[in-house]
């Protein structure tokens, strides 16, 4: 469970969460939606530890992951493609993440396999294709078999069957129990596969509903998105 409680975070001066407040459960995607500078990278980032706040508290599972010992066994983390060493193949890329989070190296061979990167598993990532980066990102993510899982932007790069195969993989996480916050810009994934959607506009919540809900009196998501920032999906 992630647990955000007046969350607040400023940066170069300006207040880039402003009292943020939400709550993830076990068993739910729930998707980040907002303009380009909304706030989306940085309320991921403070909850997964990476930004410190100047106010407020994110907890995951009821601890703040900064402390935690083992936090790759609390909260996968994929924030971005390009969060590897270029000259490291996957697989010590992997290994490496596995031995520092004390984690079985056998768990990375496998999560080479589960996201397609199996025959690539001695290349190197410098070599990787944007969307290869993507599914190596998440291999990572998914390494401490964590209940919570953050992800910003996973399906930036994939092809259409990469998109097919993290559609399916997200239905399979939250079936399993997980809980799952993501930032996207993809309406129509956030439709199909979404549970609930927290906007963010200039560093405040603007709408928290579940994804039914959020739709009612409009034509679509993308329709309903567009009246809740009061403008176009341009920059978006």
């Amino acid at each position: 469970m992630i647990e955000i409680d007046r969350l607040t975070v400023r940066l170069g001066g300006q207040t880039v969460l402003d009292e943020v407040s939400a709550t993830v459960r076990p068993g739910e995607l729930v998707y980040l939606l907002g303009r380009n500078g909304a706030g989306k990278s940085t309320l991921l980032r403070t909850v997964s530890g990476i930004t410190r706040p100047d106010g407020g508290t994110a907890r995951v599972n009821g601890r703040y992951l900064a402390r935690q010992c083992r936090p790759l066994t609390e909260v996968g983390i994929h924030l971005g493609a390009d969060a590897h060493h270029p000259g490291h193949t996957a697989r010590r890329h992997l290994h490496g993440l596995a031995d520092a989070g004390g984690v079985d190296r056998r768990r990375a061979d496998e999560l080479l396999d589960k996201v397609g990167l199996a025959e690539s598993a001695t290349r190197r990532v410098s070599d990787f294709s944007l969307g290869m980066t993507q599914r190596l990102g998440l291999a990572a993510a998914l390494l401490g078999d964590a209940p919570t899982i953050l992800l910003d932007e996973p399906v930036n790069g994939l092809d259409i069957d990469g998109i097919r195969w993290l559609r399916n993989l997200l239905r399979e996480l939250t079936a399993e129990g997980r809980c799952l916050l993501t930032a996207s810009h993809l309406m129509d994934e956030v439709a199909r596969t979404g549970d609930r959607v927290i906007v963010l506009d200039r560093g405040r919540i603007i709408a928290d509903a579940g994804v039914d809900d959020f739709v009612v009196g409009h034509a679509s998501l993308e329709d309903a998105y567009v009246a809740a920032v009061g403008g176009t999906t341009h920059g978006h």
